[in-house]
């Protein structure tokens, strides 16, 4: 089982209708709109200092390492930028209920995920369900094996996937371009995993949707490509993908940039609240979007 923290208002835009495929909508928030505008910079950095341990025994032009530059990184807005929606493991978290539900007035939603089988809408294989790693809280030589990994399985998914006579022809003919592939997906799954040993108690798992932002520039090269594939994707769905970006306003006023994620009603199996006044809002709320079977609980 996951939980998600979130507010009483926040709860009534997530609830769409039930039973349905589409039945709860999540906000997967834009990394550069994060509270920590440092959090990314923090896993580009700890995969730099990994990669060339890594990619030692590589060819020169064959080595990812030298893509992970934060300032040049942070700058590029052709590069894809992680969107997430934020899990956890328990369903009671202090930490949690504080920081992600309105100060324990909020709500927490339990998301049956015994089968991690999570069904989106657009282009699922993009989307991941990832537990966070904290620095300080796992060893050096765990962090090493987690990148090591990740690293691997960004390439062996390009050389085993629908388009792998093409992978290996770019590994053979443009290596450069092939390892640039295996960067992005670095950035685009484990740099948004990797955070400060102060977020630990948070134990967050999230799920991660890389996606370019809409900006002139990606829409004009994008543009260019329609009616054409990569990787077996037809443009016209990528460049749909990309322009389905929403904003909304933070209470400070700040401008914040998301994608809608839809999942199955079915996954919801129960709201628990902290705060015994909000039950009867949250009941309103369930009954009002068909969701009158699941149960309210209040934790003590």
């Amino acid at each position: 089982m996951l939980y998600h923290y979130t507010s009483i208002q926040a709860l009534e835009g997530i609830l769409r209708e039930s039973p349905s495929e589409k039945g709860l909508c999540f906000w997967a928030s834009r990394y550069d709109c994060f509270g920590d505008k440092e959090e990314y910079k923090v896993g580009i950095e700890a995969i730099k200092a990994i990669l060339p341990k890594i990619e030692e025994r590589l060819l020169p032009d064959r080595r990812v390492a030298q893509s992970f530059d934060w300032e040049s990184i942070k700058v590029n807005k052709m590069l894809p930028m992680p969107y997430v929606i934020s899990l956890t493991t328990r369903n009671n978290n202090d930490h949690m209920w504080e920081n992600y539900a309105d100060h324990g007035h909020g709500v927490v939603l339990a998301l049956d995920d015994e089968t991690r089988n999570i069904s989106f809408e657009g282009i699922p294989h993009m989307i991941m369900l990832k537990a966070c790693l904290y620095k300080g809280m796992i060893s050096n030589k765990e962090l090493f094996k987690e990148i090591e990994d990740e690293y691997y399985n960004g390439a062996f998914g390009l050389l085993t996937g629908p388009k792998k006579e093409f992978a290996f022809e770019l590994l053979k003919g443009y290596p450069q371009v092939f390892v640039n592939l295996i960067a992005m997906y670095l950035l685009g799954y484990v740099a948004p995993r990797i955070k400060e040993k102060k977020y630990h108690p948070e134990e967050e798992i999230r799920i991660i949707y890389p996606s370019q932002r809409p900006t002139p520039e990606v829409q004009t090269m994008l543009n260019q490509l329609k009616g054409t594939s990569l990787f077996g994707v037809k443009t016209d769905d990528l460049i749909n993908m990309i322009e389905d970006e929403k904003m909304r306003k933070r209470n400070n006023g700040d401008d914040v940039y998301y994608k809608e994620l839809f999942l199955p009603s079915q996954m919801l199996t129960k709201v628990y609240i902290k705060d015994a006044a909000q039950e009867s809002k949250a009941k309103a709320i369930l009954d009002d979007r068909n969701f009158e079977s699941i149960e309210v609980e209040i934790i003590r």
